[in-house]
């Protein structure tokens, strides 16, 4: 028993240098687009001036504090704790993404994607309903496997400048994380119940009804139905599938690396989503061990020849924390599949239940995923209307969601113009009734707020629109209205040149209408 135990810990395995000098790099890549993409938009959506005051947010904290004579920062984690308003908003902005460029180059990368983890922690704390996205809790979550493998020296240059080798545990962990983006996302398509899922129909109606669609997305929606319903299967098996090839061995990974880089690309090409499908992607690199890289990219940083990993007492820490994140990382997804699986049972003991949900949930960093789980069948879309004497209405331009038939839709990613996702997502709900849907569990919270911005005249959130077809100053009454949305047929395209076609449902919400000062 003992010399089967010496075998296993001396058994080699392979090196991942390369993946340790590139996915650092490539997620502060990810940092750079996030950082950059809430800065363009913050002031409008959480601005002191906003729709949902992060400022506010933190002053109500502050407040039940002194009231109640307890600290709250395990529950609202990050550097707004101690000061938030727009200057600090833009500083750490400005400072996350400098700090990004850094990591690129090579410098402190282990303590520099800690502060990096922490700024986005701290944004996502206070983004409200904007940050509440799978793949937002998939940055910070790889941005804590990262700190596992990014050299914590002060520069950090090519291989052979820096000779250990990385950590297995750390490699495991982003396997791991990869293998339950993909398969947790495949298993709630099957269990959810959905019906387009289940008869492979689902690609029929995506490329229209999804939230943001771009160029690409009207000519993949002409594809015939047995070549959607071929793709839909292919990507049953990528999901379901090859997540376990990574388990398997070095070919078993270079396959899962494949399928899902293929998939992504997919997503890519079709649709608006953010920075998901880099990341998706670069976690997908971490397959390759040194052996599958070219041998010009292993010349270039000067390691033409890569020894295999053994396991090392040395590491013995980095394993028992990964041990950890990989206990919690199993409660996170048996909790995310409650309540989403029809009839299943939570099998978590209580207790890790617990420290899950009150120690380690408000730092966002360990999730479970299970994307695209139910397919909307038919597109709605809000318009926001105004008026100067709420008797004759315009309608105001988004500057990214579908609007004017005639104008194609546009690419964003991997900017997230997140004003314009949660239109769609409040496009489904079931009209907007101020009494009712002040309550935050409703999702719909921050609608009345918005509305009231824009009756308000404030150019933050303003500046997150379209052009408005009125000047803001004159504009007295605003109201919602509800539209369903179709892709065109090539023919009807030919005929008209619209990409759209759309049928006026009636108002969304109410007519508001501005006091006069």
């Amino acid at each position: 028993m003992i010399d089967r135990i010496k075998r296993l810990w001396n058994s080699p395995a392979p090196s991942y240098r390369v993946v340790r000098w590139l996915f650092p790099r490539l997620l502060a890549l990810c940092y750079l687009i996030a950082f950059g993409s809430w800065l363009a938009q913050c002031d409008g959506l959480v601005g002191e001036q906003g729709i949902a005051p992060a400022k506010q947010l933190m002053d109500n904290v502050h407040a039940y504090e002194l009231r109640e004579h307890t600290n709250l920062f395990c529950e609202y984690p990050g550097v707004f704790y101690w000061r938030c308003d727009d200057a600090m908003l833009h500083a750490v902005c400005w400072a996350g993404m400098g700090l990004s460029v850094l990591v690129l180059a090579g410098v402190f990368q282990g303590p520099l994607l800690l502060l990096l983890w922490f700024g986005c922690l701290s944004i996502a704390v206070t983004g409200d309903v904007f940050l509440g996205f799978q793949w937002d809790g998939l940055l910070l979550e790889a941005g804590v496997l990262v700190l596992f493998l990014a050299p914590w020296r002060w520069w950090a240059g090519r291989i052979s400048q820096h000779k250990p080798d990385a950590p297995v545990g750390a490699v495991f962990l982003l396997h791991w994380l990869l293998f339950r983006l993909m398969f947790l996302s495949g298993y709630v398509k099957i269990g959810g119940g959905d019906k387009t899922w289940a008869d492979l129909t689902a690609l029929l109606v995506h490329f229209e009804t999804q939230p943001l669609p771009n160029p690409v997305s009207w000519w993949a929606h002409q594809l015939p139905k047995s070549v959607q319903q071929f793709n839909c299967a292919i990507m049953y098996v990528i999901e379901l599938g090859l997540p376990f090839a990574i388990f398997i061995g070095r070919w078993g990974r270079l396959a899962a690396c494949l399928g899902f880089s293929l998939l992504m690309a997919g997503v890519a090409l079709t649709g608006n989503y953010t920075f998901f499908n880099l990341l998706t992607f670069f976690l997908a690199l971490t397959l390759l061990d040194d052996g599958w890289w070219p041998g010009a990219v292993k010349r270039w940083l000067r390691a033409p020849e890569l020894p295999v990993v053994r396991w090392r007492v040395r590491h013995a820490g980095g394993y028992a924390a990964a041990a950890v994140l990989f206990i919690f990382s199993v409660v996170a997804a048996d909790q995310f599949l409650d309540g989403r699986i029809p009839g299943y049972k939570p099998k978590s003991p209580e207790l890790l239940t617990n420290i899950y949900a009150q120690k380690l949930g408000p730092w966002r960093s360990i999730s479970g995923y299970g994307l695209f789980q139910s397919m909307t069948t038919e597109r709605l879309e809000l318009s926001v209307e105004v008026s100067d004497d709420r008797i004759f209405w315009s309608e105001v331009p988004f500057k990214w969601k579908p609007g004017d038939v005639k104008a194609a839709p546009r690419q964003a990613a991997p900017y997230q113009p997140r004003l314009d996702w949660q239109m769609w997502f409040a496009a489904l709900h079931p009209g907007f009734v101020p009494e009712r849907d002040a309550n935050p569990r409703y999702g719909m919270a921050w609608f009345g707020p918005f509305l009231s911005a824009l009756l308000d005249h404030r150019q933050a959130v303003w500046d997150l629109m379209g052009e408005p077809p009125i000047p803001v100053a004159d504009i007295r009454a605003i109201r919602v209205a509800q539209y369903r949305y179709h892709f065109t047929t090539p023919a009807e395209r030919q005929a008209t040149g619209a990409w759209w076609k759309r049928e006026r449902l009636g108002l969304f919400s109410p007519e508001f209408v501005r006091r006069r000062e």
